[in-house]
């Protein structure tokens, strides 16, 4: 009996101590599932946070996006009013003092819609956004128109001396000339063409209009009489300033008449040259009854 009360008392101990073993580790096995699930929580809780936060954030984008079509729409909208406004015709009436109203028209007419005129009086239909821009146009044309005055000369010049009936028409040199710089004009052509006499004919005189589109002269004649005339179209003075302006032509054309014919002997175009200076507008053979016998065209021109 006594034997096995002690084998009872030994198994007891040995069950509490696998009792006291046991217990913890079934405490580790039941412990994480809840810490797991505190972590899915709050997973799911951030998760949730930021998908309000993308929802936020997309809500304000579309906001914005509809703010700002909003915004093109009504910038385009008074853009367009704007430009209806600006192009909005607007009938004008002006009072020319200098200009021909059928040259203003051809001038402007990248600004007016509609023009009509009555002697010196112009009125157009014009967008407001020309206005300003028409009337600064009209300024600068409705001036007082200046007259050029061209001097002309015409010369014969010859390589080999004269016959004896020609002398008297041949027998000068550069050196008998007064005008520097005609002069110097002519020693540039003598060093070109080795020129040796020259005949000078008395300078003729042509005074043209700014701006005319057409003029024409006949020529002084001297002892040979040459029975010349000189044609000038599109005449034009650029610049403002005193001394430095410049004179354009269109066309100059020099024409001999004689009993049976029209010959042209000179003709260019699209030239200009500086006021007071001298330019040689060409050289054409001439037949006088003299071999090689050239004529010189000289112009100058003097604002007035």
């Amino acid at each position: 009996m006594k034997t096995n009360r002690t084998l009872s008392t030994v198994f007891l101990i040995f069950a509490f101590l696998a009792a006291a073993l046991v217990a913890p580790a079934l405490a580790g096995q039941t412990a994480p599932p809840a810490e797991k699930a505190a972590e899915a929580a709050q997973t799911a809780s951030v998760n949730a946070q930021t998908q309000a936060q993308q929802v936020q954030q997309a809500q304000e984008a579309a906001l914005k996006a509809q703010e700002d079509q909003r915004k093109r729409v009504e910038a385009e909208r008074q853009k367009a009013e704007a430009e209806r406004y600006e192009m909005e015709g607007l009938v004008k009436t002006y009072s020319l003092k200098y200009v021909n109203p059928v040259e203003l028209v051809k001038a402007a007419k990248f600004y007016i819609y509609d023009s009509t005129a009555s002697g010196s009086t112009l009125t157009v239909r014009i967008p407001r956004k020309y206005v300003a821009d028409f009337e600064a146009l009209l300024k600068k044309l409705d001036v007082e128109k200046k007259n050029i005055q061209f001097k002309v000369y015409t010369i014969i010049a010859l390589k080999d001396a004269p016959s004896d009936a020609f002398k008297a028409y041949f027998n000068m040199g550069t050196s008998d000339i007064s005008n520097p710089e005609l002069k110097a004009v002519l020693d540039q052509m003598k060093d070109l063409w080795n020129f040796k006499f020259y005949s000078m004919e008395n300078p003729s005189f042509l005074t043209v209009k700014d701006g005319a589109e057409g003029n024409a002269s006949k020529l002084v004649s001297g002892n040979l009489n040459l029975n010349c005339e000189m044609h000038l179209r599109n005449v034009e003075l650029r610049g403002d300033d005193p001394g430095k302006r410049i004179i354009s032509a269109g066309q100059i054309q020099l024409f001999q008449t004689t009993s049976t014919q029209r010959v042209t002997l000179i003709e260019t175009s699209d030239i200009t040259f500086k006021e007071k200076g001298y330019l040689v507008v060409g050289v054409s053979g001439l037949s006088i009854g003299i071999s090689g016998a050239a004529l010189i065209l000289v112009i100058s021109a003097d604002i007035k």
